[in-house]
Order: structure tokens, then sequence, then C-alpha cells
């Protein structure tokens, strides 16, 4: 999987796309395990080394997770 200058893992994501591109995650792949999204706690954008990402942390069946989408690049990581 690629990785980002953070030591983040690139992700596969499954979005509901509205007025807006990969405007929240539905699901996310994530070491060949898929993870239904149960429900979105926060969201915020932030910007890390010059690049604007959208930030989720998000709760399904096996816990709390941070992943977020970096438009510039069309991709979804997860923060370890």
């Amino acid at each position: 999987m690629p990785k980002t200058k953070w030591k983040d893992v690139c992700i596969k994501v499954k979005a509901y796309s509205g007025y807006k591109a990969e405007e929240r995650p539905l699901a996310f792949t994530l070491r060949d395990k898929e993870y239904k999204i149960e429900e979105i706690l926060e969201t915020y954008a932030e910007e890390r080394e010059g690049r604007r990402l959208t930030s989720f942390r998000v709760r399904t069946h096996e816990g709390v997770f941070k992943i977020y989408y970096c438009g510039e690049e069309g991709r979804w990581y997860w923060e370890r």
C-alpha cells in the first residue's frame, strides 16, 4: 500500500458523493478487511505540509478510527 510522508496507510473507501466528491465515507478497507462505518463522530478540515485534508473520526463495529481524504492526491488514508 502506498504511504504518505506521515507514515499513514492508503486505504480504499466507499464514499457518498453529494454536492461535492468524496463528501463522507460509508465504509473502508484496511488490510483486506472491510469496515462499515456506523457513525461519523467528527469531521474537520486540517492542513499538513501544505496539503488540505478532510478528516473523519468514525465508529465501526470494531472500534473508532481516524481516516482522512487528501483532495489534491485523490486518496484516502488511515491515520496510525
